[in-house]
């Protein structure tokens, strides 16, 4: 078929949600809506709500959306295509081969191809140790750790015997060296010979949140000059940058008992002993830098992690670099501070697993425990450095989003510093101009942060919310358009105006064709927005109009003054003059309606 976009809404238009999602859940009727126990985390009462009208999903308790496609991928663990097949299947739809849609096939294909060698490596290693004499070491290693068999069998543990006992066993299952290549399970020595990478060592399969191998992570045992841990290298299906070590695992567990939070530890040890003591919900992001593409993985399936790293101090460093990820993606950041020198598999071996329940739960939300790492950096006794030091911790206080909170944490500076909450709430009011010293451990960068919702933002989410659900109340305003700042909620109000203006509908399952709504936040609240929690009506609407119009204009003119006073360019000053002149007239105008 020569358009496949219109091959997937044929399939999407031939699968009904609500007849697909029942094959998977009990659903029940209430209203216009069905409802479910979600499918995707544990829950007592129903929250997961699918819209037959719209044809999508979307669950009130853990925030997951989706179309029909996205909710065969979630179910049955598989990719788009895959996905497609299924659906193709359910409605007697003959699916065309795609093949000549030429490099995404080729990619498709290679992947599948990968993922099917690394599978099978996988449990080549695992079975490796049902051999006692040749598997020696590993087992040793496994027996010193008191890792049980239930916990080795979770994560998939295995070993590798030597440098060329995998190759053969692949290519005895017909895979080409290209293939164990691509998938970084063998490269070539000096003398052009191939070997396998993980020669001699303890295999962690590194798996994803679909239960498939995407790599390996493998640890020496026996004295070397090489690194203790070797991860898989980048490969079509692995970067080191997004894999969580067990967020399979998580996922899981969602499903099965409520998640309250996810524990962040250094390494898949950690990982793996926690699991043995019975902390199910820790993660490891294999030996790298947590990064945003981490921290996006771990709040699609909790909205609260505790980082619990070492207790050394490469830990806290690891620790004060992770917390602006975590706080910038919205997630509730807490910290356990770990003794000195030791590491969580130590601690739970050494104090038992209900010391190391208390540590977690006694953890510092990250305010808390950013403002007591601080007052360990100064001396406090001496007035500049106690300066520094209140300069430093308001600056960590005024990202917070309510005067509450930031009172909270005005009493802890004042009990540490001495200084008044007026005098401290005077200073949080001038920030700016305070002196903050700035070291690449200490500074929480200005940007950083709570996600503060504004008056403006909610006024966007309602306007492009009851446009896309067709509120009768609903009209298209040009002015409404210029003043969207974010570039994803001007193209939703494309589709919307030009949806309106040729007569069509606007079909929210369409949305999740244009976007990945999951992972835009707010797309996904305007696809799923409660009416409930507004005042449902035209006046309400007429005020958040005028509301977004009036800050999106706010908003310019203060990045254009910005960029007046850092401009040297004369030209573009006059530019920048002349485009603030037109909003300033705009604003008056506004105030005389």
């Amino acid at each position: 078929m020569d358009n496949f976009s219109e091959f997937k809404q044929k399939v999407k238009d031939a699968n009904d949600i609500v007849s697909v999602v029942s094959k998977y859940v009990t659903l029940n009727k209430k209203g216009k809506t069905w409802w479910a126990n979600c499918p995707f985390h544990y829950e007592k009462t129903p929250s997961f709500a699918v819209n037959e009208v719209e044809q999508f999903y979307h669950c009130f308790g853990c925030g997951v959306s989706g179309d029909i496609f996205a909710f065969v991928q979630h179910m049955e663990g598989c990719d788009f295509y895959d996905a497609l097949k299924i659906l193709c299947e359910n409605s007697g739809i003959e699916m065309p081969d795609f093949s000549h849609d030429g490099k995404d096939a080729e990619r498709k294909k290679e992947r599948e191809q990968i993922y099917a060698v690394l599978r099978d490596a996988a449990l080549y290693y695992c079975k490796n140790l049902n051999s006692p004499q040749q598997a020696k070491p590993a087992l040793d290693y496994i027996a010193k750790r008191k890792l049980d068999t239930a916990s080795v069998r979770a994560f998939g543990l295995g070993y590798s015997l030597g440098w060329n006992e995998v190759i053969d066993h692949l290519k005895s299952k017909g895979y080409s060296l290209d293939v164990m290549q691509k998938a970084g399970i063998i490269e070539k020595n000096q003398y052009g010979k191939f070997y396998d990478v993980f020669a001699k060592r303890l295999i962690f399969p590194i798996i994803n949140s679909n239960d498939n191998v995407v790599g390996f992570s493998a640890r020496v045992l026996e004295p070397t000059n090489h690194t203790k841990y070797r991860n898989t290298g980048e490969t079509p299906v692995f970067q080191k940058n997004e894999c969580v070590y067990g967020i399979n695992l998580i996922k899981k567990l969602r499903r099965s008992e409520a998640l309250n939070e996810i524990i962040i530890v250094e390494g898949q040890m950690d990982v793996i002993s926690l699991f043995k003591a019975g902390v199910k919900n820790a993660v490891a992001c294999l030996g790298t830098a947590l990064t945003p593409n981490h921290a996006k993985q771990l709040k699609k399936y909790c909205n609260k992690v505790v980082v619990c790293f070492d207790g050394d101090g490469a830990g806290k460093k690891a620790t004060l670099r992770s917390l602006d990820i975590l706080v910038s993606a919205g997630l509730d950041v807490y910290v356990a501070a770990m003794p000195a020198g030791v590491d969580p598999d130590e601690l739970v071996l050494q104090n038992g697993v209900e010391y190391y329940r208390a540590l977690i739960a006694d953890a510092k939300y990250w305010v808390e425990y950013l403002i007591l790492e601080y007052s360990k950096n100064y001396n406090l006794k001496r007035a500049e450095e106690r300066n520094l030091f209140v300069a430093s911790a308001l600056n960590v206080v005024k990202k917070l989003s309510s005067n509450t909170e930031q009172n909270v944490y005005l009493e802890l500076i004042k009990n540490i510093s001495n200084i008044s909450v007026d005098v401290l709430r005077r200073d949080l009011e001038n920030i700016d101009s305070l002196k903050v010293e700035e070291t690449k451990q200490e500074k929480v960068e200005e940007n950083a942060g709570v996600n503060k919702e504004n008056a403006y933002v909610k006024a966007v989410k309602f306007v492009l919310a009851a446009l896309l659900h067709k509120k009768d109340y609903a009209e298209l305003n040009e002015e409404v358009k210029d003043n969207l700042l974010d570039n994803d909620v001007q193209k939703l109000y494309d589709y919307i105006y030009e949806c309106k203006t040729t007569g069509k509908t606007p079909i929210v399952s369409h949305v999740f064709d244009m976007f990945n709504v999951e992972s835009t936040p707010i797309i996904n609240e305007i696809v799923s927005f409660d009416f409930n929690s507004i005042i449902d009506n035209k006046n309400y609407f007429d005020d958040c109009v005028k509301l977004l119009i009036k800050s999106g204009l706010e908003i310019k003119q203060r990045d254009l003054a910005n960029k007046i006073s850092l401009e040297s360019d004369i030209d573009k000053r006059k530019e920048y003059s002349k485009q603030l002149s037109q909003i300033i007239l705009k604003l008056t105008q506004l105030k005389k309606k």
